[in-house]
């Protein structure tokens, strides 16, 4: 069975809706090949002020990522906080000359369409925002060999380095005073 995590702004009660997520990793997609999402949960709370909500929610979430260095997979955690301010699309940006500079509470606002919120969307962006820009296993991972392509993590090489063609080989050849 899978869980629904559309939200109907209608919906919403004076109160405000309370929703908690136990298993959304079926729901989110892999980031790309080399990125899976294992297992992820999160909640929501949710309080509509007229036509604008506002949600503030958190997500778990643990991703198989594969090395940039070495092409290892690894599982990693990640937790994140979130908070979004939706309008509908249709009131978004309303009455906006043709040259507008945002403000930083600009920025901050999203849209929602036909009245409908799609959580796995906020839960994914969340996701994809804890990301880093180079996915490393360890501070230590050494990587592949340019030359033969071993994991240098595993041990040494037996490529011969030559270093001849480098513009630093004459730097071999200088004599170091005593």
């Amino acid at each position: 069975m899978q869980m629904e995590t559309h939200i109907q702004v209608s919906d919403i009660p004076e109160e405000g809706l309370f929703l908690n997520f136990l298993e959304l990793s079926s729901l989110l997609p892999g980031v790309d090949e080399f990125t899976k999402i294992t297992s992820a949960k999160g909640r929501l709370e949710i309080h509509k002020k007229a036509q604008d909500v506002e949600i503030t929610g958190h997500v778990e979430a643990k991703v198989n990522l594969t090395c940039d260095r070495c092409l290892n997979h690894f599982e990693r955690k990640f937790e994140a906080d979130f908070f979004y301010l939706l309008q509908p699309r249709e009131d978004f940006g309303r009455g906006l000359k043709e040259e507008y500079q945002l403000s930083r509470d600009d920025i901050d606002v999203y849209w929602y369409e036909d009245g409908l919120i799609k959580g796995e969307e906020l839960f994914r962006e969340q996701i994809l925002l804890q990301l880093p820009m180079r996915i490393i296993c360890k501070k230590s991972c050494k990587g592949l060999c340019p030359t033969c392509g071993k994991d240098l993590n595993k041990g040494p090489c037996n490529c011969q380095k030559d270093y001849s063609d480098s513009p630093f080989a004459v730097l071999s050849r200088l004599k170091v005073a005593s």
